[in-house]
């Protein structure tokens, strides 16, 4: 009678320990999955925020491609990148920072 109730009991515990297992199973997929969308979420607002950066450099593109002849431009590039003047314009340079 011991042997049968060891058994019955070894295979109590198995059962419930498998019921158990199969019931963790569902929780288990859903963290899983839960922490791969928020990961994906963090995906996607970065990707948006490089769309929405790249937008803003290409709409500034086409202004410069709009305006690139317009003689104001040609000035400011000219001062800009060339450092250059009109005529009647002075330089003043700043010795003390020159070196610096």
């Amino acid at each position: 009678m011991a042997k049968k109730r060891k058994r019955t009991s070894l295979s109590r515990k198995l059962f419930w320990l498998i019921v158990i297992l199969l019931a963790l199973n569902p929780i288990r997929t859903w963290y899983i999955q839960e922490q791969e969308r928020r990961e994906l979420e963090t995906q996607q607002a970065y990707a948006q925020h490089q769309v929405e950066k790249l937008e803003t450099e290409i709409e500034s593109l086409r202004h410069t491609l709009e305006h690139i002849t317009d003689d104001e431009h040609i000035e400011t590039m000219a001062r800009k990148n060339l450092r250059m003047v009109n005529k009647e314009e002075w330089v003043l340079i700043d010795i003390q920072t020159q070196g610096h």
